[in-house]
């Protein structure tokens, strides 16, 4: 338990530093040096790259942690071969990049679009050496690189916009950062783990394709839900680019916030929950339950949160803006905030189907998920704008809890193996209620800087006197 704490802390500090960082680039910065055209342009560059970025990862990279805790003696030849993998999936990855932007983008986006992706390819290549210190259950290594990478984009572009550079400068930053992370990466693989050696192995390759394979087209997916919102948007949208900052702006402030369940989920409890099921089935349950419970503690009272003062903290962010434009985003922001509290609980459903090699559930999962958010994007965004594809998400992201939970309860655990959570449901249930009436009665008096240490401390003085953090612990 003192390891996977130690983990997720660890992880959760990292990422939650490098989010905050960006969220003064992006929500803070930039909205003031540049116009809402602009901004859309940047956020479409980023969502065609980190869409298309997923074809170098081809799902290998979850069943390397998976297969790496299983037989550490042979990090080395799994990372090896992982890596030749990669290095000519990437290429294939960035002439893709490359052709999509010239054929449907400005010049502008192009040019970011060229940056953008290399710094994909780059960290896409660093997150294989990620892959060791998770399987080795050492992420303080993997905060410290994302801490190093985060903070130089954080004081050299922040610098740079204030100096006057534009966008293209602000891709150039991102890729100098993302290139200091591979080089730490690289640099703590081999002082602490293993020393690389490339030696081409048809078995290992199989056996990662074997299980990859399948992940592959379930990731692409997978994120083409998350990310094609963003690029469908200034083509459906009446209101073009601006919808696409007004969503962007919205979306980044959630995603700030939602690392919890990836430093938990896939950083700490991933490997734990592959070793129970391969070798300690008999603990599955009460890691499942475990991972369960503290995703529903965290998100429920974030969606009722967030969604509650929403335009309080739109107001204060973008007081640049106009009162219309403020409107906008934050309507948005409250419609994604519940699809960031669902994405807690769903992160540890899909972190189950990867870590039990559920390799057709999961992509027959996100294929559906995927379609249903696409048709929700066709019918929501031209009567809605971004707030269509906000919409479109929640019930996205609601389908795959649905269905993902029923699955499991069939084929992986047993629903009533999992009661233990149900009191868990009702506190959480119960603090959030509570918590989000008193917001609605103070925040009209007391400022949102306030309000938000007060609603953490009452809702988290509200657990440990239910007893929650002691039931919570009892994992081992």
């Amino acid at each position: 338990m003192n390891r996977i704490f130690k983990n997720t802390s660890s992880l959760f500090s990292a990422h939650l530093i490098g989010r905050l960082g960006s969220l003064v680039i992006t929500v803070w910065l930039m909205p003031r040096y540049f116009t809402e055209t602009e901004l859309g342009g940047y956020f479409v560059a980023i969502a065609l790259t980190n869409l298309i970025a997923i074809l170098t990862e081809f799902g290998i990279q979850n069943p390397l942690i998976r297969e790496m805790t299983l037989h550490l003696q042979h990090t080395r030849h799994y990372l090896g071969n992982a890596l030749i993998v990669r290095g000519i999936l990437s290429i294939f990855a960035y002439v893709i990049m490359l052709i999509s932007g010239i054929f449907f983008y400005t010049p502008i986006i192009v040019e970011m679009i060229v940056f953008l992706g290399l710094a994909e390819i780059t960290n896409s290549i660093a997150q294989l050496y990620r892959c060791v210190f998770r399987a080795h259950e050492e992420m303080k290594y993997e905060a410290f690189t994302v801490i190093a990478e985060r903070g130089t984009f954080l004081l050299i572009s922040g610098g740079a916009i204030l100096f006057g550079y534009g966008l293209v400068t602000v891709c150039q930053v991102m890729l100098a950062a993302g290139c200091i992370n591979l080089i730490l990466s690289v640099g703590f693989t081999g002082l602490r783990f293993t020393q690389l050696r490339f030696q081409p192995s048809r078995e290992i390759v199989r056996v990662l394709m074997q299980q990859a394979l399948p992940f592959a087209v379930g990731n692409l997916l997978n994120l083409l839900y998350f990310r094609i919102d963003a690029i469908m948007l200034p083509k459906l949208s009446s209101e073009g680019l601006d919808a696409n900052t007004w969503y962007g702006l919205a979306y980044t402030i959630v995603n700030a916030f939602t690392i919890l369940p990836g430093a938990f989920m896939m950083g700490a409890m991933f490997p734990v929950l592959s070793r129970a099921w391969e070798r300690e089935k008999g603990r599955f349950p009460s890691a499942y339950t475990f991972s369960l419970r503290w995703m529903v503690v965290c998100g429920f009272p974030f969606a009722v949160g967030l969604s509650t003062l929403s335009p309080e903290i739109t107001r204060v962010l973008f007081s640049t803006y106009t009162s219309a434009e403020i409107g906008k985003i934050a309507t948005a922001l409250q419609w994604l905030s519940w699809a960031g509290g669902l994405l807690f609980v769903t992160t540890a459903v899909l972190a189950v189907l990867r870590a039990t090699d559920k390799r057709r559930a999961f992509s027959v999962l996100m294929g559906t998920t995927a379609f249903l958010n696409i048709c929700l994007n066709l019918y929501l965004i031209p009567r809605f704008s971004h707030v269509g594809a906000a919409i479109a998400m929640v019930i996205s992201e609601a389908y795959v809890l649905i269905v993902g939970i029923g699955y499991i309860s069939r084929n992986i655990v047993k629903f009533r193996e999992t009661f233990p959570i149900l009191p868990t449901l009702l506190k959480t249930v119960f603090l959030s209620a509570v918590m989000g009436i008193g917001l609605v009665l103070l925040k009209g008096i007391l400022s949102v800087w306030v309000l938000i240490p007060l609603a953490v401390l009452f809702y988290g003085g509200g657990i440990a006197v239910l007893g929650e953090f002691r039931t919570g612990f009892r994992f081992d």
